[in-house]
């Protein structure tokens, strides 16, 4: 499969920012747009196999750095902008979208808007649906995903992300009043979390009866009823595929069976549901991360973190300042072991199996990179 992927995606640059792949032409300012280009064509395989066919002709994408840019290039086409963060033009054919506060969020965003084009212009007479939670919940049902770098997983609950659109969807249905039929008919109002939760939820436990209401919507008819015990098997759904991980501060995404941090200053990601025990093994020696426990606010929090040249350190974050507790040194080399115990608000941090000290840290636990990235391998919820 990576040789195939190498040969479809021979990319030839045109100008600064432009790749041609095998099915699209793409601009991408802002991203890795040999990244991009992988990540669209490995899209347009999972969709030529979930329909069945695939759009004729090549495929127009445009990630643009910025909104500013992206309005710009949107008006220049005699489009008008929306206020989302991309579009899909069915009179241009082309996808539009600019960078969002994250590298997940970014990918989802293309992975929504190339699912749209294709989804238009292979299925619907490039016109749209005849429901918003069916167009916006597949687009989303093929952007929640697992990238990295040269195999796509799409359809999947990500452990952690930026809108946790999870606990969004089961917030939106309790608001729709568990009211599944009127989803379905278009008389409740639907917003994205809440789409994409139905359409999952469709996909992997009805899908032929899915695939009948997708042929009405897609004819621009009106989806027909769900059967049997169709809303309370929703919301369990919804209940059973929560996000165990809360961000605090950007990035976090799953990469494979691992967790990965990401930022320029400082990423923290909490558990929703403290154990008494977690713990990571940290690839990415050349910065400093780890653990971070008595997590009670952005700005009140203890981190274990294990750093460069063998060191390790216990740090506190409180009222605007880092302090650091403890250092100590080692000679340990490749992936390190980073974990916190905890019994009741007393918290035992260790690197490498070596105690670091016992704290009063009462508060939640989770993980942290600083000023670079990592990726953990967590023992326990991920």
């Amino acid at each position: 499969m990576r040789v195939l992927a190498a040969i479809l995606l021979a990319v030839a640059p045109c100008i600064a920012g432009e790749l041609a792949t095998a099915h699209y032409d793409l601009l991408a300012e802002g991203v890795d747009a040999a990244d991009t280009g992988r990540l669209i064509e490995a899209l347009h395989t999972r969709l030529t196999e979930y329909f069945h066919a695939a759009p004729e002709g090549r495929l127009r994408l445009e990630v643009h750095p910025s909104k500013e840019r992206f309005r710009a290039a949107m008006l220049a086409d005699r489009e008008t902008p929306p206020e989302a963060g991309g579009y899909y033009s069915p009179r241009t054919r082309k996808a539009y979208l600019w960078v969002q506060p994250s590298e997940y969020f970014t990918r989802q965003l293309v992975l929504h808007e190339a699912t749209h084009q294709f989804h238009y212009l292979v299925a619907t007479g490039n016109r749209s649906p005849g429901a918003v939670w069916y167009t916006e919940g597949l687009a989303e049902y093929f952007g929640m995903h697992d990238w990295d770098g040269e195999t796509l997983k799409t359809g999947v609950v990500p452990p952690v992300s930026l809108e946790d659109y999870p606990a969004r969807a089961l917030e939106q249905f309790e608001g729709a009043k568990d009211d599944l039929a009127g989803v379905v008919a278009g008389r409740v109002p639907v917003d994205r979390p809440l789409a994409w939760a139905l359409v999952h939820f469709l996909v992997n436990t009805r899908r032929e009866e899915f695939r009948r209401v997708s042929a009405e919507l897609d004819a621009q008819r009106g989806a027909p009823a769900l059967g049997g015990e169709a809303a309370k098997e929703l919301r369990a759904w919804i209940e059973g595929h929560q996000q165990p991980w809360r961000i605090l501060w950007v990035g976090w995404q799953g990469r494979g069976e691992a967790i990965e941090g990401a930022s320029p200053t400082n990423a923290l990601a909490v558990l929703k549901e403290a154990p008494d025990r977690l713990e990571a093994e940290i690839e990415g020696t050349h910065v400093w991360a780890g653990v971070a426990f008595g997590v009670r606010s952005v700005d009140d929090f203890w981190l274990v973190q294990a750093g460069v040249d063998g060191r390790a350190r216990v740090v506190r974050r409180t009222g605007g300042r880092w302090r650091v507790e403890k250092t100590t040194r080692g000679e340990a080399t490749g992936p390190r072991n980073v974990a916190v115990a905890r019994s009741g608000d007393r918290v035992e941090a260790f690197v490498d199996g070596v105690s670091l000290g016992t704290f009063d840290a009462p508060g939640d636990v989770g993980l942290n990179v600083d000023a670079g990235r990592a990726r953990f391998k967590v023992s326990g919820p991920r």
